[in-house]
């Protein structure tokens, strides 16, 4: 698989140079963190809006407040940054929810929701799973592997990505899971299996 960054410019060191305002630096960490950022962003979309939106132009704004207020951010790490962005991210769902609904009012309720999908699909990116599945690699550090699961997840099928993000990010049972998808048990669970089969070709 393709390597997410330059070899010699590793995250941390874009990070670095970012909050001492290389807006290059920056712009080449948003497009690292980008197919992060869509995942993450889908699957709220799906639970919130039916699909009422596109999760690369919710993305695209965040990109936006990112680089207008990249001197808010305090972190260093990978994890850190991701965490940084995912807070922006879940201003921008929780603002596009309430434009859907049709009211401008804060709902602590649903922010907090948007917050805890959020935090349950980046858990799921940053889990033995992403360890597991992920070929060591000289370029590629291993607690940036969420970056390359969620890259490899945004490159699967629509159905394969579904069931395994109904799985494993909203742990439902299979039963539940054929009845949200209108398949049978026994085709979604081969789904399932086709489609981690897929994901792990696709990552290593």
């Amino acid at each position: 698989m393709e390597e997410l960054h330059d070899n010699d410019q590793p995250i941390q060191r874009l990070i670095a140079n970012a909050c001492d305002g290389d807006s290059d630096a920056l712009g080449s960490l948003l497009t690292t963190y980008r197919k992060y950022l869509v995942f993450l962003a889908r699957t709220q979309l799906h639970h919130h809006m039916q699909a009422k939106a596109d999760p690369s132009d919710v993305v695209q704004e965040v990109c936006l407040a990112a680089h207008a207020g990249i001197a808010d951010f305090r972190g260093q790490t990978a994890e850190e940054f991701a965490a940084w962005l995912r807070g922006i991210l879940s201003n921008m769902l929780a603002m596009q929810v309430r434009k859907y609904l049709g009211t401008q009012k804060r709902d602590p309720r649903l922010e907090q929701a948007v917050d805890q999908g959020l935090a349950s699909a980046s858990g799921f990116l940053q889990s033995g799973l992403a360890a597991d599945i992920t070929s060591p690699s000289q370029h590629f550090a291993r607690n940036e592997a969420f970056l390359q699961l969620a890259e490899a997840l945004e490159s699967l099928p629509e159905d394969y990505r579904q069931v395994i993000v109904l799985r494993h990010v909203d742990g439902l049972p299979f039963a539940e899971v054929a009845n949200l998808m209108g398949r049978s048990v026994d085709s979604v669970e081969k789904l399932w299996v086709r489609g981690l089969a897929k994901l792990k070709r696709t990552m290593n």
